[in-house]
């Protein structure tokens, strides 16, 4: 695995444990802000910063990335 690899599974991690902290928030019915916010997070380290990596980094011709 090299370093873009596992900012992409890091990233992921992290996006799933902002769901979950959504979810908790919105349990536990903390202000709507808390929710909103972890939501966002979450949908950008899932989708977003995976997909930046896919696309810029992981693609390269070469050991560019190692």
């Amino acid at each position: 695995m090299n370093t873009v690899t596992i900012l992409g599974i890091a990233s992921i991690v992290i996006g799933f444990l902002c769901i979950a902290a959504a979810f908790h928030t919105f349990m536990t019915k903390k202000p709507v802000g808390w929710s909103v916010g972890f939501g966002i997070a979450a949908f950008i380290f899932v989708t977003v910063i995976p997909v930046f990596l896919a696309v810029f980094f992981a693609t390269m011709p070469g050991d560019v990335t190692r």
